[in-house]
């Protein structure tokens, strides 16, 4: 995230991921600052090993550019993203994902992030909406592309580690 000397964001600066997470970051922290109690806590399930690289991402982040981040504001960036509305397009993005992976996934890591409103009012029906599609603990896959698709993307603007300020 660039800093100016006032301490400022240069929106412009940043790439479309890096947008989206300082827009979670200052949304999230308007959220607790101002007591709106907008944002809500919702269980994701990810894959471990984005887990593990959703950590790693953090705290080389938040290291870098000397802001408090949390996982939660990733992963509402992510889902804001990335998360299809239509349950064709979620499960085309979980197969992806899946044979990105060989279909070696696992069942995942579960961890409760707080989100955005309009994220919160997708990811909270999407376990059901595909439950009823027939595709039950298919939500672990489709959350884990779209965190997938959002940590390549940071990575692609700027390293892990090596935001921009």
């Amino acid at each position: 995230m660039t800093g100016s000397a006032s301490g400022l964001v240069d929106l412009e600066a940043l790439g479309p991921a890096h947008t989206a997470l300082f827009r979670s970051w200052r949304e999230s922290r308007m959220d607790l600052k101002l007591s709106r109690k907008t944002w809500c806590t919702h269980p994701f399930r990810f894959a471990a090993e984005l887990a593990a690289a959703l950590s790693e991402r953090v705290a080389a982040d938040s290291s870098a550019t000397g802001r408090t981040l949390t996982a939660a504001q990733y992963v509402d960036a992510a889902m804001a993203r990335h998360l299809p509305t239509a349950v064709e397009d979620q499960l085309a993005l979980a197969e992806s994902f899946l044979l990105s992976r060989d279909c070696d996934v696992g069942t995942g890591q579960q961890g409760s992030h707080r989100v955005s409103p309009a994220v919160f009012a997708l990811a909270s029906t999407l376990p059901n909406e595909l439950r009823r599609a027939g595709h039950a603990r298919t939500a672990v896959h489709v959350y884990s592309a779209a965190l997938d698709r959002f940590l390549d993307e940071l990575q692609a603007e700027a390293p892990r580690g090596h935001s921009p300020r």
